[in-house]
């Protein structure tokens, strides 16, 4: 359906912070995007969600 986008999870590490910057950035710039699933106002949404927030570096799955 078009303008139907699914809702994404937030940011929860430190690393995944910088991959989504580097995508908006990408995206910013107008250079092909690498995450194909998720616009940029989503990227922003994000990236503001989680700015002051203490994350930590690096997550693992929980159950494994």
């Amino acid at each position: 359906m078009p303008g139907k986008h699914r809702k994404h999870t937030p940011i929860v590490s430190k690393a995944q912070r910088g991959m989504f910057g580097a995508e908006y950035a990408r995206r910013k710039a107008g250079k092909a995007p690498r995450m194909k699933g998720i616009t940029r106002e989503e990227l922003r949404g994000h990236l503001k969600e989680s700015k002051g927030k203490k994350l930590p570096k690096r997550t693992t799955r929980k159950g494994k």
